[in-house]
């Protein structure tokens, strides 16, 4: 059976479905962990990526939206990029700008784009995505605003406010008027600033269950049972697993 119940293209959802084995694998390794890092490099050969579930309604909506130029922060091993970048070409061709700060990412990103077929409507930027996404070409349709938090204790850096909010505050002025966003780690600050009618976005919180096989339930399940009640990563995991979905106004 297929991962993506959306997606049709044999060569795009035999990357996805491989990657989506991956990434159960890779929560299931993360949340074993007695200690959470604030360094995005300690997390290299994990992909903490969005879910089979919300790449589907990713994909959906961006063809919705018509999308032909979207942004995917962070990029990681660029299961969110793909789906983003087969919506872009499946509504007539674009653009889909990827960011992703750790090298060997960026560089097993650009192979899961190749083997998908979908090389011609992606360009990944490494880097720092307050810099890489300061410039994106022209009016953005969707952007995926998924970063990694700023601190070991949450979700506050040195700015303040969460990366996630940093990023969206510098994609605000390049987004057109109904352009989709999407974000699952739900960084409070983020939230509160696209549920804020002052700030020119509707918003709300969609949960969103996983499905993965009874295998890796059990993993998964028994690698929570191990995870102190105090750990860091509890930062990373929503209360209700999901995403917030907003449009600009």
């Amino acid at each position: 059976m297929s991962t993506s119940q959306a997606l049709r293209d044999p060569r795009v959802v035999r990357v996805l479905t491989r990657l989506d084995r991956r990434n159960l694998e890779s929560f299931g390794e993360a949340l074993s962990l007695d200690t959470w890092s604030s360094d995005p490099f300690a997390f290299q050969e994990q992909p903490l990526s969005v879910t089979a579930e919300i790449g589907d309604l990713i994909y959906l909506t961006a063809r919705a939206a018509r999308a032909t130029r979207a942004v995917d922060f962070a990029t990681s091993v660029g299961m969110s990029l793909i789906y983003l970048a087969a919506a872009v070409r499946d509504n007539g061709g674009g653009l889909v700008i990827g960011s992703e700060l750790v090298p060997a990412k960026v560089e097993e990103a650009r192979r899961n784009v190749e083997e998908a077929g979908l090389t011609d409507y992606v360009e990944i930027r490494e880097g720092d995505a307050r810099e890489t996404l300061a410039d994106v070409g022209g009016p953005i349709d969707y952007a995926i605003v998924d970063g990694f938090q700023g601190t070991d204790n949450g979700w506050i850096g040195e700015s303040g406010s969460s990366l996630a909010l940093d990023v969206l505050r510098l994609l605000t002025p390049q987004l057109r008027s109904g352009a989709v966003l999407v974000n699952d780690n739900a960084e409070p600050d983020y939230v509160a600033h696209v549920r804020d009618p002052g700030n020119g976005f509707r918003s709300s919180w969609l949960p969103l269950l996983s499905q993965p096989p009874e295998a890796t339930r059990r993993k998964l399940a028994e690698s929570l049972r191990r995870r102190p009640a105090d750990s860091p990563l509890a930062t990373l995991l929503p209360e209700v697993p999901g995403l917030e979905l907003s449009v600009r106004d």
